[in-house]
């Protein structure tokens, strides 16, 4: 039984009834989907536009991720298979899958939807795309082919796209069908798992089981968020346009230990990090030039839109192998 958006019963008489028919027309079916999944079944629940706009908001977060996943891991063939050697970031992130992957099969046991379909969304949201996809994404367009820091990455790239696109094909059915078909078209040869066919067929998942010190990360990511709102301020005033601009100095007593100040500033996307006795967060405007490949501001970039040693490095190797045909 569901109710106007203003909590009122629909009725012809009103003039307060939805079509599904025009919702699907105006949203796609999937939103239609998401809605319902996404509502608490046990209490009366509302449908209307500002709703369905939210809904749509929820959606294009999913849809956005998976965009994201299928440009990363173009071309894609497994490039890391140790899993012994993967950054730390990146099995920080596969223990997160994993005790994403418990929640859900308990929510699913349990048809507690509304909580599957957030998990989904936040996990998405707020772990990859605001999180994992931000700090990597200097690694993934910048470093080179043979970068182990970006082969791992899209390792787990992967990992997260076949895993992420099994819990939302319940969800999102049309969708998630032309996520796979994307990677792998029906009239495509089979890789060697055979992956080919409808997404549907699939079954649940299987991921590692991993566990991290998640203390140290929430610290970190606490500290993470600390910096943000530091630079937030500068970034309103104009002062600099981007974190890659600033100079941090953290509290010293806030970073976990056995993390350096080359990590924290990767983990921050900031030019430097360093470590003081202030209790507070302090940000200031970096004096060094801009890399014109990587765009971070660098010591050893001579002047401005010249290349820092690794983009150098990078782009050489390209050329060369470039040069051989490869």
């Amino acid at each position: 039984f569901t109710m106007d958006a203003k909590g009122r019963k629909m009725s012809k008489s009103e003039g307060n009834t939805i079509s599904p028919i025009k919702v699907m027309e105006e949203y796609g079916a999937d939103i239609i989907r998401l809605w319902t999944l996404s509502v608490d079944f046990t209490e009366d629940h509302r449908i209307g536009d500002e709703i369905l706009k939210g809904v749509g908001d929820q959606y294009r977060k999913l849809r956005n991720t998976f965009r994201y996943l299928l440009g990363a891991l173009d071309g894609f063939v497994g490039d890391m298979s140790d899993g012994g050697a993967l950054p730390e970031l990146e099995i920080y992130v596969l223990a997160l899958l994993s005790e994403l992957d418990g929640k859900l099969k308990a929510a699913a046991q349990s048809y507690d939807f509304n909580l599957y379909t957030r998990l989904l969304v936040d996990f998405c949201n707020e772990d990859l795309s605001a999180f994992y996809f931000d700090i990597r994404k200097d690694s993934l367009y910048c470093d080179g082919p043979d970068s182990v820091t970006r082969n791992a990455y899209r390792t787990v790239l992967d990992l997260l796209f076949h895993a992420l696109v099994r819990y939302a094909a319940p969800v999102l059915v049309f969708t998630t069908e032309e996520v796979w078909l994307s990677r792998y078209p029906e009239d495509g040869e089979p890789d060697e798992d055979g992956q080919r066919g409808s997404v549907h067929l699939l079954e649940w998942p299987s991921v590692p089981a991993i566990t991290v010190d998640s203390a140290r990360w929430s610290q970190l990511r606490a500290l993470r968020d600390s910096v943000n709102e530091a630079i937030e301020p500068l970034r309103r005033d104009k002062t600099i346009r981007s974190s890659l601009e600033a100079e941090v100095v953290v509290p010293a007593a806030a970073v976990p230990e056995g993390v350096s100040d080359e990590q924290l500033a990767e983990l921050f996307i900031t030019a430097t990090v360093t470590r003081g006795q202030s209790e507070s967060v302090i940000v200031t405007k970096t004096a060094h030039h801009k890399c014109g490949r990587c765009w971070r501001l660098l010591p050893d970039v001579a002047e401005e839109a010249a290349l820092c040693g690794r983009c150098d490095d990078t782009v050489a190797r390209l050329d060369a192998l470039e040069g051989m045909g490869a």
